[in-house]
């Protein structure tokens, strides 16, 4: 039946209808995605998983943890977000039931290290893969309170399992850890979940993202940071020993240095969402490289205590900053995980040698006075604030090749 219309009408009137029609298709393709950025439950149990997924991966083997994030992006990438919680918890809980059974060096080496170091790796990365595929606005701050976590447990279980080695011993102190991780680790693969519509198969390692000049100087100052920002937290507690501090007092130096990090991802990510993640992170960076070279002159508890204070404040935001930097130099976010993983393996290389470095750098006197203790740790001291200057420089250069790009975008 006519309705009236003649030929080029009827025809006009069809193709409207059917763009019509394509707009909803698309609109529906759209709704599979509908879930809000910045804010719902969805998203902040995002956060919640990964404070606990932060809280439970610690830098022990903080070379294994980050060498394995290229394929920890790859699998997020991918999709395999369950695979990852799973697979994490296991083989961390796993090397940790090993440890408690371990009396020889290379048993530890491969429980401790390799074991723990890969379980690590797959869910380190997580923790901060998954908040900026929620987050937008409140990117940087949400990836803060997540990465309070690692600080919360920096307090808590060292206390705990000291105490615990003495009530119970060794073995059942680390296997009582391990269940205690195991139960909170457990809810993360139920809450945990990837945007939809944000899977990708991609290479492994795809080269054309060091060619992105920002983003490749971004990992050397990543890999400097990483290199030198945990030195403090290896050698303080003996640089106190050695001071003749009193060993309580000395192994609280690291739980003091933990939760002054903790406010300082807090508010140098509140910061970040404000005035942007490089712009926090430098002056981090370059307060840190002085509070480094401080160390060599604090000689008692005091000092230890103030410098301990200050550092870790001052320092949390280079934990927290990074992965929510990276996230803000990836346009496509479907290709996130793929660079994040590159990026913490690109770090891995400064994990490997930053604190062997420090120690190497120390350089014993032969006597027990305050002065030859204070020297023979200042090298360490001065690797730290020298590399992290190294750091401060590599930024600098980054930004000034971002904004080069920006004015050429522009013109």
């Amino acid at each position: 039946m006519s309705d009236g219309r003649n030929g080029p009408e009827a025809a006009a009137s069809d193709k409207e209808s059917r763009a019509a029609q394509g707009t909803l298709i698309e609109r529906a393709g759209e709704g599979i995605d509908e879930l809000p950025m910045d804010h719902g439950l969805r998203a902040w149990l995002q956060v919640l998983g990964s404070w606990v997924l932060f809280a439970n991966t610690w830098y022990v083997e903080i070379f294994l943890m980050m060498l394995i994030g290229v394929c920890a992006g790859w699998l997020i990438d991918a999709g395999y977000l369950p695979f990852i919680l799973i697979g994490g918890t296991f083989m961390t809980r796993l090397g940790m039931l090993l440890l408690s059974l371990c009396t020889k060096y290379w048993q530890i080496l491969l429980a401790q290290a390799f074991c723990v170091g890969i379980g690590s790796g797959l869910l380190g990365l997580t923790s901060v893969a998954v908040i900026p595929l929620y987050f937008r606005k409140k990117r940087m701050v949400a990836t803060g309170i997540a990465a309070t976590g690692s600080s919360a447990a920096g307090i808590l279980y060292p206390i705990m399992e000291r105490r615990l080695f003495v009530s119970i011993g060794f073995p059942w102190a680390v296997r009582a850890l391990a269940f205690l991780i195991l139960g909170s680790l457990l809810p993360c693969a139920a809450i945990m979940r990837l945007r939809p519509n944000s899977k990708r198969r991609g290479a492994l390692f795809e080269l054309k993202h060091l060619r992105d000049a920002p983003y490749a100087v971004f990992c050397v100052a990543f890999a400097l940071m990483i290199a030198t920002v945990y030195v403090p937290f290896f050698f303080i507690e003996d640089y106190g020993l050695a001071l003749e501090i009193n060993s309580d007092f000395s192994f609280y130096l690291l739980s003091i240095m933990n939760a002054a990090s903790l406010l300082g991802r807090l508010g140098s990510n509140w910061l970040a969402d404000k005035y942007g993640g490089i712009s926090v992170m430098l002056p981090c960076c370059f307060l840190s490289a002085i509070t480094l070279f401080f160390f060599r002159f604090a000689h008692d508890l005091g000092g230890l205590v103030a410098v301990s204070i200050v550092y870790g404040c001052i320092s949390g935001g280079m934990v927290s900053l990074p992965p929510a930097t990276i996230a803000n130099l990836t346009d496509d976010m479907s290709e996130y995980g793929t660079r994040m993983g590159m990026g913490y393996t690109i770090a891995s290389i400064g994990a490997l040698v930053g604190n062997p470095i420090g120690g190497a750098a120390q350089r014993p006197r032969g006597t027990t006075t305050t002065g030859s203790i204070q020297q023979e740790f200042q090298g360490a001291w001065l690797f730290a604030g020298a590399g992290m200057l190294a750091a401060v420089a590599s930024m600098l250069v980054m930004g000034h090749l971002k904004s080069g790009l920006i004015m050429r975008d522009k013109s």
